[in-house]
């Protein structure tokens, strides 16, 4: 193990009572050790975990990689799990905005599941950090998945619960959570969304308060944002009349996101062909409400208000 420690550099192995590891930890009995981490994980501020289904929409995934990007912007540390949807978006989401996350991994630390997530996983490291329980060299299962939520939770300050059905694996996360006496949030959803069933029983229940963003999830660690501006003093962008558009038009437009998108994932989500997809992006653009990205892509124009 020494070896490993010596070969992988910025990689090494704690135990409680090692300097460096981390005191959130310390509230789970007995302490998870040995601990193995990759990164600085030396972020003084606090740390907001953001996760979810890996089956998440494509709103989930921009709310919670928005959300990931304003809480960065506030000193925040975002930590999720590398896993598909919600937590890969929350990554990005930080990533983007220039903060740092870090990851729980289910895996020891060189593996990569799943593997498309391989540069994401580097990113991280590089960033805030990766840390897993299981020894380099040891295989995972469907249990260390599960149990690496409880660590999750300890490093936390705050858990957040985008989106998940019922029995989603977010649920452990939050129960573990409150178990250590971490606050959770979870975002409120249109009630005919069945992936708004997890964060919606958590606020039904009262083990989880109502949060629309990251001015609620910092009240939720304690620090009280600037007062929201009073109604007619906001200023808003001027929604889009969808009914002005032309079927092909409005159904692309409805497709299209604040991210790029690749162009045949528009046309499925659009139900258009690719000759449609073709005119109707053409003439979002020219009316200032589309914009092509490198690659094949396509997002939303940010439009001023």
């Amino acid at each position: 193990m020494e070896g490993w420690k010596l070969r992988e550099g910025n990689r090494r192995m704690l135990r409680a009572s090692d300097p460096g590891y981390p005191s959130g930890l310390k509230d789970i009995h007995p302490p998870p050790e040995p601990l193995y981490v990759d990164g600085p994980w030396n972020h003084p501020g606090p740390h907001v975990a953001v996760v979810g289904t890996r089956n998440a929409t494509e709103d989930g995934i921009d709310v919670a990689r928005d959300l990931a990007r304003s809480l960065v912007a506030r000193g925040v540390a975002v930590v999720s799990g590398l896993a598909r949807g919600i937590d890969a978006a929350a990554h990005r989401g930080a990533l983007d905005a220039g903060g740092l996350t870090g990851a729980v991994l289910g895996t020891s630390l060189d593996e990569t599941y799943p593997r498309v997530h391989a540069d994401l996983q580097m990113k991280v490291a590089r960033s805030l950090g990766l840390m897993s329980e299981i020894a380099p060299g040891d295989s995972a299962t469907p249990g260390t998945f599960a149990s690496r939520n409880r660590i999750l939770a300890a490093i936390a300050d705050v858990v957040v619960v985008v989106q998940g059905r019922e029995g989603s694996g977010a649920l452990i996360t939050a129960r573990d959570a409150t178990r250590l006496g971490r606050p959770v949030g979870a975002m409120p959803w249109d009630p005919r969304d069945p992936l708004g069933e997890a964060p919606h029983e958590l606020i039904r229940a009262g083990k989880a308060t109502l949060v629309r963003d990251a001015d609620d999830v910092m009240e939720l660690i304690g620090v009280v944002s600037a007062p929201r501006a009073a109604p007619g003093r906001v200023s808003r962008v001027a929604p889009i009349n969808l009914e002005r558009l032309l079927p092909h038009e409005a159904a692309l437009y409805r497709a299209l996101r604040n991210r790029p998108l690749a162009l045949d994932d528009l046309a499925a989500a659009a139900s258009l062909t690719a000759s449609q997809l073709s005119v109707a992006l053409l003439s979002l653009e020219l009316n200032g409400l589309a914009k092509r990205a490198p690659g094949g892509l396509a997002r939303r124009a940010r439009r001023a208000p």
